[in-house]
């Protein structure tokens, strides 16, 4: 038999034996669960990254107006010197001509005033924070509320107008004795006066000569310095008001230029020529 011409067949691939892929055991280990150590050590970590209160109060800051905050600090200013300054000058002003009951009611009076104004101006300051970029976005999101808004503003406008007014009328009331002291002063020192009576002027009957003159024309400088320095601060409530007046204005056209912007948002087929800002500010 002829081995060289038999033709063997091939030999089968040996079986093995493969595991059951259901009991495959992974290559990783499972991760463990968390431990209440390590949440509170994440927890802690986003606390660490939020903003605390002093990073918030100064983002709120960021965001009032330059214009009110400055026409603010003026009127803070401008009372506190007025205050100061009318305080002492009234007290002078009644040991200069022996008359204590003479404007008795200047302090009360005063001190109302002041406490008014200033919380006016506070007044003021919120409205114009709140009825300016990017705050008035978000607080007169609305069309009703950007109407109230501007109703809002537009009252205030018509309410720091008078205001003005009525300073302007202090400010001119306060000249008066400086204009009297002024007059006094001159006459006193370049024209020689020697005597002086103060029933010519208004007042109670009273001679003035020689060194009683000399004391009085050194208390009436004093009074003089009080009064210009009560006529400066009027003057800067004056400054400020004005101030308050230019940033009401520029945040009513704000507003208005917001509502057509969100009117032209909704048509875009109309010609967007009522706002400068009509392209952009859609966000009402």
């Amino acid at each position: 038999m002829d081995h060289e011409n038999t033709i063997c067949p091939p030999a089968l691939p040996e079986e093995v034996d493969l595991p059951d892929p259901e009991i495959l055991l992974p290559d990783e280990p499972l991760p463990e669960p968390i431990k209440d150590e390590e949440v509170v050590e994440v927890e802690t970590a986003k606390e660490a990254r939020n903003p605390n209160c002093c990073e918030r109060f100064l983002k709120c800051l960021s965001h009032v107006p330059c214009a009110s905050l400055i026409a603010w600090i003026i009127l803070l200013l401008g009372l506190g010197g007025l205050t100061g300054s009318l305080l002492i000058g009234s007290r002078k002003t009644r040991d200069l001509l022996n008359n204590q009951p003479l404007l008795w009611f200047m302090d009360f009076t005063l001190i109302g005033v002041i406490v008014s104004m200033f919380v006016l101006g506070t007044v003021f300051l919120i409205i114009g924070h709140i009825s300016s970029e990017p705050t008035s976005r978000r607080v007169f999101n609305s069309s009703s509320k950007n109407r109230c808004a501007r109703g809002l503003n537009m009252g205030f406008l018509s309410f720091v107008y008078f205001l003005t007014v009525c300073w302007i009328l202090a400010s001119a009331l306060l000249f008066i004795p400086l204009v009297m002291l002024g007059i006094l002063y001159y006459v006193k020192e370049y024209d020689g006066l020697t005597s002086l009576n103060l029933k010519y002027y208004g007042f109670e009957d009273r001679h003035l000569e020689g060194e009683a003159l000399d004391e009085f024309m050194m208390q009436a400088k004093d009074v003089l310095i009080c009064y210009s320095c009560a006529y400066v601060s009027s003057l800067l409530v004056v400054i400020s008001m004005i101030h308050f007046l230019i940033s009401i204005t520029a945040n009513i056209t704000h507003l208005t230029d917001n509502r057509f912007a969100a009117l032209n948002a909704y048509e875009p087929g109309e010609e967007m020529r009522n706002s400068k800002h009509s392209v952009l500010d859609t966000n009402m």
